[in-house]
């Protein structure tokens, strides 16, 4: 009975600690998805000239968008982050499926396989096939530790219900590539980072997921009005050759030649 009487209290302690957010780490979505702008083996000097030689060629008017994310939990916000921009007629996700055979329902956050690997030039091509002109590539995640030294001292038991042994600090960001379909030009990169929430806090304090939350919601406000800035600049762009010839400059007058004297 002594036995048990000790270990009750230690399991309630547990379950407080448990439940009350410790458990940190990296959120990090699509573990099964190894990004590269291009594959290295495929790169040649030939690549490397039509990088030089691309041009943007955003429509003036309506613009079709693609874009993929790596995080599939943010993609119902994206598409309404999208829909609403200026001068975007129509956006399309890709679907993981196409890009690495992840299937709709099928979690990842454990995965320990080889990663599929993900190009742009494969992104580029399913979106042409989508007949879109601009493809957006996206990446969310943030960093949470969990718990802070303070934590030793719950071994006392009493401490855990005042201690600020939690931490609920988040860092996260949201980064983004705009990419022209049909020549892979880039028009920008996009990187927008937050910080909010403490390295010391108790098990009555806000969660840090529900920092993580609040975070994504501003993260993706900010993220929206520099893509639709970016967009705009560009369609309003002209190309040195569009722009207006500075008139030409007229000779000087010829002065008159003077009358000939009478004899």
């Amino acid at each position: 009975m002594k036995r048990q009487a000790f270990y009750l209290p230690v399991l309630c302690a547990l379950v407080l600690a448990t439940g009350s957010g410790c458990g940190g780490g990296n959120y990090q979505p699509s573990r099964s998805a190894n990004f590269q702008i291009d594959r290295e083996a495929e790169i040649d000097d030939d690549d490397i000239r039509k990088a030089f030689d691309a041009r943007p060629q955003m429509p003036a008017s309506s613009i079709r968008l693609s874009y993929y994310t790596f995080d599939p939990e943010i993609a119902n916000d994206l598409d309404k982050t999208f829909s609403t921009m200026p001068g975007v007629s129509s956006v399309y996700r890709i679907p993981p499926l196409l890009v690495t055979g992840q299937r709709r329902n099928q979690e990842n956050h454990g995965y320990y396989g080889q990663p599929q690997e993900v190009s742009v030039k494969k992104l580029r091509l399913l979106a042409a096939r989508a007949k879109t002109d601009v493809i957006v590539i996206v990446d969310h995640g943030y960093r949470n530790q969990g718990i802070n030294p303070l934590v030793s001292f719950n071994m006392l038991i009493l401490p855990i219900f005042f201690m600020p042994f939690l931490d609920t600090l988040v860092k996260g960001y949201v980064e983004a590539f705009v990419v022209d379909v049909r020549n892979g030009y880039l028009y920008g990169h996009l990187v927008q980072e937050d910080e909010r929430g403490s390295e010391y806090s108790t098990i009555y304090s806000k969660k840090a997921n529900e920092y993580a939350a609040e975070q994504w919601k501003d993260l993706r406000v900010r993220l929206g009005n520099d893509l639709a800035k970016l967009i705009e600049q560009e369609r309003t762009r002209k190309e040195p050759s569009e722009l207006a010839a500075p008139p030409p400059v007229s000779a000087p007058p010829v002065p008159a030649a003077a009358p000939p004297v009478a004899p």
